[in-house]
């Protein structure tokens, strides 16, 4: 149980340490003058056409959620290389698609050992609170170990249309506003403008809310 906590510890600190490291790289080359971010992107949205790209980031995102890694990366290809209303449908279909790998596949090795999965503290919210509510809540706050919560529910078994839907409608908000942000600041000003009150604001507002209204739900 120890070794899984740690293990689950490990991919959130990678996930996070990956994300840290591609926002200092852009502040250091934006810095640097080292990088054109209008010309890059231009260029870059050029050779971004038809389909093979989308389903190639749907289908990574897919195996990497499902065994449990950080699949979130790609949210940096989409959000750069599409609109924001693109960008959006790309990652909530294939962090949807891996949310469902992942519980399958938790679901199969549940019938070995569920201890991996009971070592991580959102198994025991989940255990207690698996409604819509929260696990939509849980997609949209900011930080929260996607692979995780996809094991959580795989393990406990929660119901797999409520799963889905909360997964799909959280993470088309969290996808929505972060693509926007992207946008936003690779056509102005730079990768240091990315991590902005007014983005993360109204994910926890909407955090708030879902669990608000699962309390008034319950009531």
């Amino acid at each position: 149980m120890a070794r899984a906590a740690r293990g689950d510890r490990r991919s959130v600190k990678r996930e996070l340490a990956a994300l840290g490291a591609l926002i200092a790289l852009g502040i250091a080359l934006e810095a640097l003058d080292v990088v054109d971010w209008s010309v890059a992107l231009e260029w870059a949205r050029a050779h971004a056409g038809g389909w093979r790209l989308p389903a190639a980031i749907v289908l990574a995102q897919l195996v990497l959620y499902t065994f449990a890694q950080p699949g979130s990366i790609l949210f940096w290809v989409a959000a750069l290389l599409y609109s924001a209303p693109v960008a959006t449908l790309i990652l909530t279909a294939g962090g949807t698609a891996g949310a469902l790998g992942a519980y399958v596949f938790a679901r199969r090795l549940t019938r070995l050992d569920v201890s991996a999965a009971r070592g991580h503290r959102l198994f025991s919210i989940l255990e207690r609170q698996g409604d819509f509510f929260t696990l939509c809540a849980l997609r949209v706050l900011p930080g929260m170990p996607h692979s995780a919560i996809n094991y959580a529910a795989g393990t406990l078994a929660l119901p797999l249309a409520r799963f889905l839907s909360a997964t799909a409608l959280g993470l088309a908000f969290k996808s929505y506003l972060y693509s926007a942000a992207v946008g936003a600041a690779t056509g102005s000003a730079g990768p240091s403008d990315l991590l902005r009150p007014d983005i993360l604001g109204p994910l926890f507002a909407i955090s708030v809310l879902l669990l608000l209204g699962r309390f008034l739900h319950r009531r």
